[in-house]
């Protein structure tokens, strides 16, 4: 089946690890992400005549003869690139599922890959070091074209991360945050489907907001946080994903007292609006105006987890 210790006919793993959201800043500079209760799973057989590689949430599924013919056929697979770096030859069957809508600008991808690396290793009886588990997670994510500079780290840690830099000089530290700081102040609203113009790329923070962001994540201090990413939002100068719906989220949301950004590459808004200590404060004025707009604000769990393989 591979290079390592075949697994026997019928064996199974199940890998997941989370999506993660984007809080604050952009590449290549300083950037929190957020792992969300949003997992991506990857089941693994062994034993199945060939390779087949199937998506739930896309309802695809494709079949060859060995990997070789499974990549020609499906370049994009992030589960097909993986199963060509674990140098796979046939004999497995690898089912995934990400239940959230494409493009919804949650990463996704990030978790698939991670979990399916981990999963593939685990049925060749290998257990990866993190690093060489990210090193292969992120590659599968370059081959299949897409950019992988935050959701790994998240995918495996869970909680909240700080990246900086690009590629080979890509840096990540977990960062201990309140995740019921974060719960009771976050939320997603769906600005509604995406144009056909691509994104304008972010703008870079500076490095003394950056650390502003940080240091009041790390502290709690939910208040100080809705100044500090409205003072982002004008240093970075962005026009909001081609999104038709989220100026107009972006509009109320700031209206009512919090903070708002479009995600980059989705028609979610994410929202940072706590509430208040004593009282109604700024997390219930935008609930209310949300409602009032017409517009329902999702909840959020931290995912505390990261990478569980079975």
């Amino acid at each position: 089946m591979s290079g390592g210790a075949a697994a026997a006919a019928g064996s199974v793993v199940v890998a997941s690890a989370p999506g993660s959201v984007p809080l604050s800043g952009a590449a290549p500079g300083p950037r929190v992400s957020i792992a969300l209760d949003r997992r991506a799973e990857c089941r693994v057989e062994a034993g199945a005549p060939g390779v087949v590689i199937e998506a739930k949430d896309a309802l695809t599924k494709t079949a060859a003869a060995d990997v070789a013919e499974l990549v020609a056929k499906a370049p994009g697979s992030i589960a097909a690139r993986v199963l060509e770096l674990a140098d796979v030859r046939s004999e497995l069957r690898v089912v995934t599922e990400w239940k959230l809508p494409m493009g919804s600008g949650v990463d996704g991808d990030s978790a698939l890959a991670v979990a399916a690396t981990a999963a593939v290793a685990r049925i060749q009886g290998r257990n990866l070091e993190p690093q060489e588990l990210l090193r292969l997670a992120r590659e599968a994510s370059r081959r299949t074209g897409r950019r992988d500079e935050d959701g790994h780290h998240g995918a495996l840690w869970g909680g909240v991360v700080l990246t900086e830099g690009v590629g080979d000089a890509l840096a990540a530290k977990a960062l201990g945050v309140d995740p019921g700081r974060i719960e009771e102040a976050l939320l997603l609203v769906d600005a509604g489907e995406a144009g056909a113009e691509p994104a304008r790329p972010p703008a870079v923070r500076s490095a003394g907001l950056m650390e502003r962001v940080v240091a009041a994540l790390v502290a709690g201090r939910s208040e100080e946080l809705v100044a500090v990413l409205g003072e982002e939002a004008l240093e970075a100068r962005e026009a909001p994903v081609p999104v038709p719906g989220a100026q107009r989220v972006l509009d109320v949301v700031r209206a009512a007292g919090g903070a708002a950004r479009s995600l980059p590459q989705g028609r979610l808004v994410a929202v940072w609006a706590p509430p208040g200590s004593r009282g109604p404060g700024r997390g219930e004025a935008v609930r209310e105006a949300l409602k009032a707009a017409g517009l329902k604000p999702v909840a959020i769990r931290v995912d505390l987890r990261g990478l569980e393989v079975d």
